[in-house]
């Protein structure tokens, strides 16, 4: 099998075994050097030795070797200068030490460059890795691999190829995707509008005045965008709005001023707003919600702090206080926003003293208390929190997307452990933007990508590579994949928790808006028919029918919202989450104090800095991170495939059952069944909705007892809601349904989940 020579010329045998042997021992260089070189094999090795053994014998001479060299000349002219060059002696005879000198520089020479693939090339991982390498070389560092860890951390590069790089309208299938290349629209021509061919039409009416106008012109210049700032146009594919009034005209809900003079909402367009969900994201509704799937899926909610409920879970917080000596709650009023409000407090005196202090406090005051995570991951000594982007496309089924872009937003003084000393201090604990924006320390981002970028504000893509360079330095490696698998985690379960409240309320704000002009005409056209009908005309008679059925189902508007969950990260790198915002800001601006502006630039008279004189820049941090998130979230919903920065979420992946999701949908329906807002808590209603349950075996007895407890209980309106007012009674008819699903005979050894599962498929959905 392998190939020798001794230094004496003789012929080289290959005995029967395999093992080629010397005549002479002396100065033999081990064949085997070559198949450790990972170059050639003992098979490769082997078969070159029958390729040069010309006369078959066994052994090879130099008339093989010549013999073979000759061959090689016929095809290849360099054969004999190869030969020439190899015999370094010069006696006319390739002993073996030439031989195998030739073979390796032959490997040098013909092997294929590391890293010559189109793969590395287009990736930039060749020039990198060639750098990376030259450097370890000259650094000489005692770890190699962890110093390639730390460069790798500071020094990767964005990766961009081809398979990566969006495409255009032109490939998508989209639902919004068929009126684009019409181009027509209604009323007046704008400045900003611009002819395009194959392209989104995007309707800004609603928010010329408003924060996110800005980012969308950044966002519409693109070539696959078309934007469109008159309200009555009707040919748009999105129509963008920003808060409920603009969102509910555009539906054509009934006594919403300013609706007669915007066009309807066409059947295939798209308004990115879920109805209820503003209201769903205040702190003490996202808390009810979180708190019902907690009780049946507990084991899903590490990433939730102990919460309380104020001020009806005062007492248990007073409780939990006294018995946790040294532990920090942090107090969040239900509609604040902005970061005030919220204060810090270690004990029961110092609790009741803030709140005290609070002007509402007594007369309506809600707020979400929350245990103060007490060792916060830290980033050149100072807290953050990661504003993560999430794009709800459809809630029945849940189908939503998680951005892997973000913002992560620092404190501005050094972070430590909260003290009586030191709780009041805003910047230190506070990681919210509107807070730190005021603070002497707040630093401007200038390069959102530079890897030792010390910016208050920093895209999530820059933070990864911080976090990777600072385990690296503990000898840990960062995995950036498993991280975003917790994020995934913490937004399916959310959505779960939510979307029985999202169902309901969509069905009550779609049937209570009016039918688009389309169905007038329709309805129209059809009366017209009925008087000219023939009562023998059955088949006319089966089609009407048909298209009454259809009616029945009213207006169906297509929703989607991007929202901002915001988590904060322990030193082991388990998110925890903080909230959610159904509104997340978009604005691309930031204040900045007059003396760091440019010269020439006008002084703001806004109150953004309390007074202090100061302009309006715009950042680039927020350009780039907002861009993605905002761009993407668009197309999601216009079906133009999942865009690079996006992932889609398994619901599937992060649950107790496969039937999770049709158990909360099934809560859902039994509360409309029940009446709503107005029925589900009488007798009268909960009997309609259990009819089922009641058959097969439940108390009508107990079911109108704890309907009686829960009419005067719980965090829910009475009667009846107004315009896109989340339908919250949802989740205390939930609650009602999970009691009265552990009082039936049985239940007492059943989970909590698979009690409830129990109960709902005794009943009825018809």
């Amino acid at each position: 099998k392998h190939l020798a020579h001794g230094t004496d010329g003789r012929k080289l045998s290959r005995t029967a075994g395999g093992e080629g042997r010397p005549r002479s021992r002396s100065q033999v260089l081990p064949p085997a050097a070559l198949a450790q070189s990972g170059w050639m094999s003992d098979e490769a090795l082997r078969k070159l030795f029958e390729a040069c053994d010309d006369d078959q014998d066994g052994a090879l001479s130099r008339s093989d070797i010549e013999a073979t060299l000759r061959r090689l000349a016929g095809k290849h002219q360099g054969g004999r200068a190869l030969f020439a060059t190899a015999d370094k002696n010069g006696n006319g005879v390739l002993e073996y030490e030439e031989f195998v000198d030739v073979l390796l520089r032959q490997k040098d020479q013909d092997k294929p460059e590391p890293a010559a693939s189109p793969y590395m090339e287009e990736t930039g991982l060749r020039p990198f890795m060639a750098t990376m390498l030259q450097e370890v070389d000259s650094q000489k560092p005692q770890d190699p691999y962890l110093w390639m860890m730390q460069y790798l951390a500071k020094h990767r590069p964005k990766v961009t190829t081809s398979a990566t790089k969006g495409a255009g309208p032109e490939a998508s299938s989209g639902s919004g995707r068929s009126g684009a290349a019409k181009g027509g629209s209604s009323g007046s021509s704008k400045s900003r509008r611009k002819t395009k061919k194959d392209c989104w039409r995007v309707n800004t009416s609603a928010v010329l005045k408003k924060t996110p106008k800005k980012l969308l012109d950044v966002i519409l210049e693109g070539e696959c965008w078309e934007q469109v700032e008159s309200p009555a146009d009707d040919k748009c594919h999105i129509y963008f709005v920003w808060d409920s009034k603009s969102f509910l005209s555009r539906l054509g809900y009934p006594g919403v001023r300013g609706g007669d003079s915007v066009a309807q909402l066409p059947e295939s367009a798209w308004i990115n707003r879920l109805p209820g969900m503003g209201q769903l994201c205040d702190k003490v509704n996202m808390a009810l919600a979180l708190r019902f799937l907690q009780r049946l899926w507990p084991e899903k909610f590490r990433f939730w702090p102990k919460s309380w409920l104020l001020p009806d879970e005062t007492d248990k917080l007073r409780e939990w206080l006294g018995k946790h000596k040294g532990d920090t709650v942090i107090v969040k009023p239900s509609d604040g926003s902005l970061g005030e409000g919220i204060f810090l407090a270690q004990s029961c005196s110092d609790l009741e003293a803030k709140l005290l202090a609070k002007p509402q406090w007594g007369a309506g005051f809600g707020a979400l208390a929350q245990r103060y995570l007490p060792k916060p991951l830290l980033i050149g000594g100072l807290k953050f929190d990661l504003r993560l982007y999430v794009v709800v496309t459809s809630t029945d089924p849940l189908n939503a997307y998680l951005c892997r872009e973000g913002l992560a937003r620092f404190c501005t003084t050094k972070y430590e452990a909260p003290t009586a000393a030191n709780a009041n201090q805003h910047y230190m604990h506070l990681t919210n933007f509107s807070v730190n924006k005021k603070s002497a320390g707040f630093v401007k981002a200038t390069d959102p990508f530079d890897p030792d970028s010390m910016a208050s504000k920093r895209p999530l893509s820059t933070l990864m590579r911080q976090i990777e360079a600072q385990e690296a330095e503990q000898g840990r490696v960062f995995e950036e994949q498993k991280l975003f698998g917790a994020f995934e985690e913490v937004v399916i379960v959310l959505l779960q928790a939510v979307a029985p409240v999202l169902n309901v309320t969509y069905t009550r704000v779609a049937k209570e808006s009016t039918p688009k002009p389309k169905a007038k005409a329709k309805a129209k056209a059809r009366s017209k028919r009925k008087g000219k009908k023939d009562d023998s005309d059955e088949e006319s008679e089966e089609e009407e029918d048909d298209e009454d059925s259809e009616d029945e189902e009213g207006f169906q508007p297509q929703c989607f919202q991007i929202l901002g969950v915001d988590v904060l990260m322990d030193e082991q790198l388990q998110p925890w989450l903080l909230e959610i915002n159904g509104r997340p800001s978009m604005d691309i601006e930031e204040p900045v104090r007059m003396s760091e502006a440019p010269e020439g630039m006008r002084r703001c008279i806004c109150r953004d800095m309390d007074g202090e004189d100061h302009v309006h820049l715009q950042s680039p941090v927020d350009t780039h991170v907002k861009s993605i998130a905002l761009e993407g979230a668009m197309k999601l919903a216009l079906g133009a495939g999942v865009p690079e920065n996006y992932a889609e979420l398994d619901f599937s992946q992060h649950g107790p059952s496969e039937d999770l999701e049709d158990t909360m949908q099934s809560i859902a329906q039994l509360y409309e069944i029940a009446g709503g807002s107005q029925k589900a808590f009488t007798t009268y209603g909960a009997r309609k909705a259990l009819a089922g349950a009641v058959k097969a075996g439940l108390s009508a007895t107990d079911l109108d007892c704890a309907v009686q407890r829960w009419k005067h209980q719980g965090y829910r309106q009475c009667g009846d809601l107004e315009q896109d007012t989340a339908e919250i009674g949802v989740l205390d008819f939930a609650s009602l349904l999970q009691e009265v699903a552990m009082q039936r005979k049985g239940a007492e050894d059943e989970e909590p989940l698979e009690a409830l599962s129990s109960l709902l498929a005794e009943c009825d959905y018809e």
